[in-house]
């Protein structure tokens, strides 16, 4: 039987603090802090956007990586200036994901020049945007039909195309339209200019039966190019 221990020396054994870390244990701990902050930003998705509510990367800012279906409800007035670090978006001119549309790619949109290109329809800033998630430049195939309801002669596009009439579509319209894989923004007018419509094969089972299903608010049908959407 070993010799009892005295209580004020078993409270003084319990009571002795830890050793001091080491530089090397400090500098482990630290790094296992990153990595888990890492690992957390990557279980987040693929997509990072960051606006500003002034051009030029100016004023209040925040970033996201998931959609925003009301940028007022953020304490903003407005979009005005965009930068696009991972994936693509599209962004509308009204809250809840309405109005006219805009393809936002990696890169950097200083001003609403850049996003809205040459469209005749002034739209100098963005209350709301979402992520696109079936973009895939590689693996990317729609179907044109002639005729609304997926009718009449079609046509299969796999790359990008400026002008649909030179390369065979005998019509400046396109009144429906099946997105068999990917992500697409058909324009309004040959080269990448006009309105925008964002097709996507994940929404509407990739089917476009009317021009009024292009976007929230489909002006015409008149689609004259068409292109796969980066990611």
């Amino acid at each position: 039987m070993g010799l009892p221990v005295k209580r004020s020396t078993l409270s003084l054994m319990l009571s002795v603090p830890p050793p001091p870390q080491t530089g090397r244990a400090l500098a482990r701990g630290a790094a296992m802090n990153t990595l888990h902050i890492q690992t957390q930003t990557e279980q987040g998705g693929p997509f990072r956007i960051t606006v500003w509510e002034e051009e030029n990367f100016q004023g209040k800012r925040c970033e996201f990586m998931q959609e925003c279906r009301n940028i007022l409800e953020r304490g903003f007035r407005k979009i005005r200036s965009i930068k696009v670090e991972n994936g693509a978006f599209v962004g509308f001119e009204h809250p809840e994901l309405q109005g006219q549309q805009f393809i936002l790619e990696k890169g950097d949109y200083p001003h609403w020049e850049a996003w809205s290109g040459n469209i005749g329809y002034r739209t100098e800033h963005l209350l709301s945007f979402r992520p696109i998630r079936c973009a895939n430049h590689s693996d990317s195939k729609v179907t044109l039909h002639e005729c609304k309801d997926l009718q009449g002669h079609k046509f299969e596009v796999c790359d990008d195309y400026p002008s649909l009439q030179a390369m065979g579509w005998c019509s400046k319209e396109v009144p429906s339209i099946k997105v068999n894989s990917g992500a697409w923004v058909a324009y309004q007018y040959p080269g990448y200019r006009g309105y925008q419509y964002i097709l996507e094969r994940d929404r509407r089972e990739g089917e476009y039966r009317n021009f009024n299903e292009y976007g929230t608010q489909s002006h015409t049908h008149q689609i004259q190019s068409i292109r796969r959407i980066q990611h």
